[in-house]
């Protein structure tokens, strides 16, 4: 009895081990973006986003010039930006060690730290979860990295394909009007946006014209190719045994890229993303989702009319778009002005992201100090929903 007793307890042991992660990486979440500390070929740790949309290693060139890595051009498909492949001898996520065989490619990722107001040194996604299986706890605001075969299943299982080495599940879009729609979805943590529909998809069902009240604009991602972007607002959508309801939406009109895929509907973002901790497991071609403490909290959307960013030398923040129809527009802020102060707050003490948040705020009242045509103004916004 004893010996059975005794064999129970070391398999339980054994099992429980088995499922300990290598090791666990803290994150920083800055807006929806995990940020995570990764070194090359020893170098003083990097800021990377870590987005399991990225099917590349990417480092800024600015980096790669500075830790003077040798480098050779590449050519992509559907880009205006130039790549290279770098030499260098080690990848560490917060010293831990990754493969050798990573490819890392480097181009200028400028744009995207003047639009999220980050530094971004870098982005990181497949090469982690193709070599590791990963855990991400948006709660504790850790990665757990496990060895193939080993992490925890617990959760809402969903199936995916790989399409260019990025996660596609399927879902169900119910629009305005009461139309169902299936699809199927990048699954993109470094996406900051709840859901967003491809444009082939949108043109298909003309969802334009079944969100209900909308604004557009201008985006850039990361192979700078700039496309019309619109903001609306569907019923729900359902993945796997989720179902989020009262849902403001993004529907792209780019061409090409990956929201250009006709194969592909559109992208789950990180807004939806966080309200659940997530295990990516690449050979089993499976998703876990486990509600965490962000579930049920209200989607928040533009408020105030205006879209910042900063100054190319990341210096300022600007008034990069003002929205018609908008507490902006109506108090007459321009576009190009420089946004001083937020409800007393100078620039330099408040992140972008904060800041956006702030500007969410349905209902509230916002006071901006604003340098326009020479003059320092103060403005106060009655800040409502541009979608509803």
């Amino acid at each position: 009895m004893k010996r059975l007793v005794y064999l129970i307890a070391f398999v339980i042991v054994s099992y429980a081990n088995a499922q300990m992660p290598i090791t666990t990486i803290p994150f920083e979440l800055y807006g929806d973006h995990i940020i995570i500390k990764v070194s090359i070929d020893d170098s003083e740790p990097l800021e990377f986003i870590f987005d399991t949309g990225s099917g590349l290693t990417v480092l800024d060139q600015d980096i790669a010039d500075k830790l003077k890595l040798n480098k050779k051009k590449v050519e992509f498909n559907q880009t205006k930006s130039v790549w290279h492949l770098i030499k260098h001898n080690t990848l560490a996520i917060n010293h831990f060690l990754m493969e050798k065989n990573i490819k890392v490619y480097t181009t200028d990722l400028n744009h995207l730290e003047i639009s999220l107001g980050h530094d971004i040194d870098g982005i990181l996604g497949y090469d982690l979860l193709f070599h590791h299986s990963v855990h991400i706890n948006y709660d504790d605001r850790t990665m757990n990295i496990y060895d193939h075969g080993n992490v925890p299943k617990t959760g809402d299982a969903i199936p995916f394909d790989l399409n260019i080495s990025i996660p596609v599940v399927k879902g169900t879009v119910v629009l305005n009007n009461g139309e169902p729609h299936d699809g199927t979805f990048y699954v993109m943590t470094g996406a900051g946006t709840t859901l967003d529909f491809n444009s082939p998809y949108s043109e298909k069902y003309d969802i334009i014209n079944k969100t209900g009240k909308h604004y557009s604009y201008h985006v850039m991602g990361i192979s700078e190719n700039e496309s019309l972007h619109y903001e609306g607002h569907v019923l729900s959508f359902a993945f796997g045994n989720q179902k989020i309801e009262d849902l403001p939406i993004g529907i792209s009109a780019s061409p090409d890229g990956i929201q250009g895929d006709k194969k592909v509907s559109g992208i789950i973002g990180s807004k939806i993303l966080r309200m659940y901790n997530i295990t990516v497991d690449v050979p089993d071609q499976m998703i876990y989702l486990n509600k965490n403490s962000r579930w049920g909290e209200q989607f928040h959307v533009n408020c105030s009319g205006i879209q910042i960013q900063k100054d190319h030398d990341k210096n300022k923040v600007l008034i990069h778009y003002v929205f018609d129809d908008s507490p902006a527009s109506e108090a007459g802020i321009k576009v190009d002005s420089e946004l001083l102060k937020v409800n007393g707050t100078v620039m330099s003490e408040i992140s972008m992201a904060d800041v956006k948040k702030i500007l969410r705020q349905d209902g509230e009242t916002a006071e901006l100090l604003v340098r326009q045509d020479g003059e320092e103004k103060t403005f106060t916004l009655q800040l409502r929903s541009l979608i509803k």
